[in-house]
């Protein structure tokens, strides 16, 4: 999640992404979304990037106990390998327990919606601004760093 305005088109959870602050590595950001595709929340997680190679995402404040979500990516036989993985746990005693029977399919769905969208937004060429869209008067980007993702195969790992 380089560009947030990107971010929510490949995201099916996520409807808006509110930078909050920079950080050394990345940023501390709200996301606003939907739960079980209804129930709008609001989570602020901490964004740590490596660019070009990962992204980590974790819970700061939020419903859920504990969040953590990572992007590893490489470039790979002429085309992009891109792993993405949510670990959540809900916590909260029972209200857990009826979390994992009630939500956990959907959150499986989403986050397989999720890939697939992010693959089919770079077959198109849709790259977004990368973390030059995180440039502000105060924290400029320099002019030689960017993220390049070349996808002329993306393959079956999709």
């Amino acid at each position: 999640m380089l560009d947030p305005a990107q971010y929510t088109k490949a995201d099916t959870k996520v409807l808006a992404v509110t930078k909050l602050a920079d950080t050394d590595d990345g940023m501390v950001a709200r996301e606003d979304g939907l739960f079980l595709g209804r129930f709008r929340g609001s989570v602020v997680t901490r964004y740590r990037w490596d660019a070009p190679h990962r992204i980590d995402v974790t819970l700061l404040h939020g419903v859920p106990e504990s969040f953590n979500a990572w992007f590893a990516i490489r470039e790979e036989n002429g085309g992009t390998w891109l792993q993405h993985v949510e670990e959540m746990t809900f916590g909260h005693g029972a209200l857990g327990v009826i979390y994992d029977a009630v939500a956990r399919r959907w959150f499986e769905r989403a986050v397989e919606q999720e890939v697939a969208e992010i693959a089919r937004l770079l077959r198109a060429g849709e790259r977004g601004r990368g973390i030059a869209a995180h440039a502000t008067h105060d924290n400029p980007v320099p002019a030689d760093e960017h993220v390049s993702v070349t996808t002329p195969d993306l393959g079956p790992r999709w």
